[in-house]
């Protein structure tokens, strides 16, 4: 073969080569990354890769990551990773069963309870903490939405003797539910959903724009350089620990 054609032949393989390396994967070319899109300040824009595995996991919170990154069309560490972004953002606070109480024979009450202005707080985090209380709601003003169950009727009535004796509750007003005629959940899944950042350390709010750590391919938020510290601290000492 003539040095002109053999270096002609090289050079289509050589742009070849290259055009494979720096092709982006179907789901980078999409936009999708392993962590949540344009932020602004203290929040960030959920995309669509965020919504899907959203949608998907609260239909099926048994699904798997390979069964929601071919639904999503990204891959599987790409899901793993937003799911683990979502959690500690606080938007995914779970996996749990659905469960009917009614099949099992219990029985729903739901109180509106009014308490003191200035006892409003102590007084929902005091019913929340009985046994048989399933949700509490601070409503405008003064009032709580509380549902309670009850797998005895009889036990009904001490648990209304004992809302009635916590400190600031001024009265309230209960009702046994008969049915349910729809139950959903709370979170409508949509595009363009956004969220408040929190610190992946103290938990705590994010104001103004937050400090960002890159670590096992994704981003870590946090408030302050102190909680940077401790929580890329805790990160590597994880690590130690699991290589040992």
């Amino acid at each position: 073969m003539p040095r002109t054609e053999r270096a002609a032949g090289a050079t289509e393989r050589a742009g070849r080569e290259a055009h494979t390396r720096d092709a982006p994967r179907p789901e980078e070319a999409r936009g999708a990354k392993p962590n949540p899109t344009h932020r602004h300040g203290g929040t960030v824009d959920l995309d669509r890769v965020d919504v899907g595995i959203l949608r998907i996991l609260q239909g099926d919170a048994r699904a798997s990551f390979r069964d929601i990154a071919k639904r999503v069309g990204v891959s599987v560490p790409t899901v793993s990773a937003r799911v683990k972004t979502l959690e500690q953002l606080g938007i995914l606070r779970g996996y749990r069963a659905q469960i009917d109480a009614a099949r099992l024979n219990e029985t729903t009450l739901v109180l509106f309870v009014r308490a003191k202005p200035a006892s409003v707080g102590s007084v929902g985090q005091a019913i929340a903490a009985m046994e048989e209380t399933r949700e509490v709601a601070q409503l405008r003003g003064t009032q709580l939405l509380v549902h309670a169950t009850f797998s005895r009727s009889g036990t009904m009535d001490g648990f209304l003797e004992r809302v009635a004796q916590v400190p600031g509750v001024e009265g309230y007003e209960h009702h046994v539910t008969t049915r349910f005629l729809k139950e959903e959940p709370r979170a409508v899944i949509a595009d363009g959903l956004n969220t408040s950042l929190i610190c992946f350390e103290c938990k705590g709010p994010i104001d103004g724009e937050p400090v960002r750590v890159h670590l096992d391919g994704r981003d870590h938020y946090l408030c302050c350089r102190s909680c940077e510290r401790l929580y890329v601290g805790r990160v590597k000492q994880l690590k130690a620990r699991a290589r040992r």
